[in-house]
């Protein structure tokens, strides 16, 4: 039988391609060197059970040779064994018992968890200790009661948070692709088993049952998949809390015109209605808005532009680390933002496999930023009632962006700064540099002269490499190239730049390219470019467009169409890296949108126009 720290290094194994050293193993579990040598022991037993032996090789590591078929088997096998009825690890054990609270109104007694759990008294005094402390940061007490038991006491949303997030935290991939294909799939139900009691695990088949229902004669491509686990999660939640009589407001009843503003609002509406008729429960407005509704906000409106930048700002300060500098990074945090603090969208609590590595090998980021979160948006949200620890996922989130900025903008290495050399200094020289500059990274032709004007330049600027149409003498490293540099020009400067890195380092580190000093020939021409094509856009839009655009936003598509121009023109357009689909688009809008997009010539990516349909109605 597998211990808990031996699945972990069989989901370790299973999960990568590459190999895995014994010391990383160690690192990532914490433990000796020796101790994972004798768990692997075990670990190739069960490998071998399933007819696939553990290789490994001196100085190499440790892997497994199967196919994908294979490995999810394996996968599949491994959850059932982890969710066996024997709870041996403390924090399976804590979890267990935190689902039986969550599922009893009244109080229940410690020989009872003991006989539930099938350990003794005492083990189950010493983790209801430890589950004291755990649930501390929640804002909810364990209630003790001499002769009569233990029952958790607080908040109800802060319970329900509680109850979402050990769900979420036993999610992995894995099992939301079972979830999703379940509720998607028209086949007959699979018994899907995540180790709930019996009364939660009846509410979650319930709930699945009639998604799946609904679906068939629903288009599934009205709510996102996002949506569709958060709302199934909470959903479950809903059933397991009522039946014990706990409500999350007050007991009015949902009135049939607040429901109806949204695809998923209609397509929750309905699930809600049949199952609280199975139940006989009553459709609560209270209850659909906890589902549904970004309870983050409440009644607050947020300045996201400026809370954007004071977040920023302080991330910088903490880690010192200009973040500030990067534009990139404001844009990508303000449209993260936008779509997870807008009023009345359905708030989604993301999944997020890497919250214990970024918060191992990044802790000092993850606490800048989760300070951050809490001292400028503490203003702006009702966070005071949420627990610290409800926000890892979205925190390592935010975080991966910061990370991103530092790793492909900030970090990059310093750029070799070159002068171009043609006959009179000026010529083709604009589409030597654009060409030079687009084909190599980390090289900035700074300038561009004449033979005779060689030496006094390269006196008075930083210069570190000469790209020349003529064999010129110089104290600098010389890249002799043709008129129209060629593929093999092209390769020599390639090779010359990354001599120039190995040989000694050049210039600073933590700097973002001076755009000054690489356009400071066009700079102010393309800036006016940008602004009268944006105020052009925008007239074109405020007068073509006034109806379809919310009043209250105006000012924000004003401030997004002027940095989208920006983005467009330096081809940074937003990532579009991961496929998801959205609530119906008005297609028509989004025919007209690009309608006037295209009369400028700006086409837009798919990315790019989700963000700016969040202005219309």
């Amino acid at each position: 039988m597998l211990t808990i720290r031996e699945i972990q290094i069989v989901t370790k194994l299973l999960e990568t391609d590459k190999t895995m050293r014994t010391k990383d193993l160690s690192k990532y579990l914490d433990v000796s060197t020796r101790t994972i040598k004798n768990d692997l022991e075990n670990v190739r037993k069960w490998f071998r059970k399933y007819d696939i032996e553990l290789c490994a090789q001196p100085n190499k590591g440790y892997w497994i040779e199967s196919s994908e078929n294979e490995r999810l088997k394996l996968y599949q096998a491994l959850m059932d064994k982890k969710r066996q009825p024997v709870y041996s690890d403390q924090n399976a054990r804590i979890e267990k018992i935190l689902y039986i609270f969550f599922s009893l109104k009244d109080y229940i007694t410690a020989s009872q968890l003991s006989i539930y759990l099938q350990v003794s008294r005492n083990t189950v005094m010493s983790d209801l200790n430890f589950l004291e402390q755990y649930i501390q940061p929640w804002k909810i007490t364990l209630v003790r009661k001499s002769r009569i038991g233990y029952k958790l006491v607080g908040r109800e949303l802060n319970i329900r948070l509680l109850f979402e997030h050990i769900i979420q935290r036993n999610l992995n991939d894995f099992d939301v692709y079972n979830i999703i294909s379940q509720i998607k799939s028209a086949d007959t139900m699979v018994e899907l088993n995540y180790g709930f009691t019996p009364e939660i695990h009846m509410k979650f088949v319930t709930v699945i049952k009639h998604f799946r229902l609904i679906l068939k004669n629903e288009n599934k491509e009205s709510i996102s998949q996002l949506e569709i686990l958060a709302t199934f999660i909470r959903l479950t939640i809903f059933l397991v809390r009522m039946e014990c009589d706990f409500t999350i407001g007050n007991y009015r009843l949902l009135k049939s015109d607040q429901s109806k503003s949204s695809p998923s609002s209609k397509f929750l509406i309905k699930i809600m209605v049949e199952v609280c008729e199975e139940y006989t429960f009553p459709v609560l407005g209270d209850e659909f808005w906890y589902i549904h509704r970004n309870f983050f906000l409440e009644d607050n409106r947020m300045n996201l532009l400026s809370v954007t930048e004071k977040f920023i700002q302080y991330v910088s300060k903490q880690e010192r680390v200009p973040y500030y500098k990067d534009t990139r990074l404001y844009n990508n945090l303000l449209a993260h933002l936008s779509l997870r603090f807008e009023k009345g969208a359905a708030y989604v609590t993301e999944i997020n496999p890497f919250i214990n590595e970024i918060k191992q090998k990044n802790a000092s980021l993850f606490s800048s930023v989760k300070g951050g979160f809490k001292s400028i948006f503490s203003n702006v949200i009702n966070y005071g009632n949420i627990p610290d620890i409800i926000q890892d996922s979205f925190i390592s989130f935010i975080a991966l962006h910061f990370l991103d900025s530092y790793e492909n903008v900030l970090n990059k290495k310093p750029s070799i700064r070159a002068l171009y050399v043609c006959s009179t200094g000026r010529g083709v020289a604009r589409l030597i540099k654009n060409r030079v500059e687009r084909e190599i990274k980390n090289i900035i032709i700074t300038t561009y002269c004449s033979v005779m004007e060689v030496d006094e330049i390269s006196k008075n600027k930083d210069i570190d490499l000469i790209i020349s149409m003529f064999p010129i003498k110089s104290t600098l490293p010389v890249i002799v190239v043709e008129p129209v540099p060629t593929e093999e020009n092209i390769q020599s400067i390639k090779g010359k730049v990354n001599n120039l890195y190995h040989r000694e380092p050049v210039g600073e580190y933590f700097t973002i390219r001076d755009d000054h000093d690489s356009i400071e020939l066009n700079g102010e021409i393309s800036s006016q470019e940008i602004i009268i094509k944006g105020f052009e856009i925008s007239f074109d839009f405020f007068e073509t467009l006034a109806n379809e655009i919310l009043e209250e936003r105006k000012r924000g598509l004003c401030i997004h169409l002027f940095l989208m121009i920006h983005r467009y023109y330096f081809h940074k357009q937003y990532d579009q890296f991961i496929y998801q689909t959205n609530d119906h688009q008005n297609e028509e809008l989004l025919s007209k949108v690009n309608e006037i997009l295209h009369s400028y010539s700006i086409n837009i990516n798919e990315a790019e126009q989700r963000a700016l349909l969040q202005y219309f109605r």
